[in-house]
């Protein structure tokens, strides 16, 4: 099985999805709703919320997670116009 190259801890995070957006706004009120609820149970209950949410209210969450694709997008383009830069420059100092 082939290994995966380890990330580079400069490279931007991946942008974060409607639903996680809805998860980490929701997590801690289900919490105190029902605090006998496990993590895992909490998860499954947010999924099935989510699940049911109109695409009206989801709506909030989804315009979150564009604007964090977009961060994200800006974010790699730098992100791989200085990894060329170093490549380039690394390159030159070769010769």
């Amino acid at each position: 099985m082939a290994k995966r190259g380890s990330k580079n801890k400069d490279a931007p995070k991946r942008p974060i999805t409607a639903y996680f957006f809805y998860l980490k706004e929701r997590r801690e009120s289900l919490k105190k709703e029902k605090p006998s609820l496990d993590n895992k149970e909490i998860l499954k209950a947010i999924g099935v919320e989510w699940n049911e949410l109109s695409k009206e209210k989801k709506k909030k969450y989804e315009t979150m997670a564009n604007e964090d694709k977009k961060r994200y997008e800006k974010e790699k383009n730098e992100y791989n116009k200085s990894k060329e830069k170093n490549k380039k420059k690394e390159e030159s100092e070769e010769e």
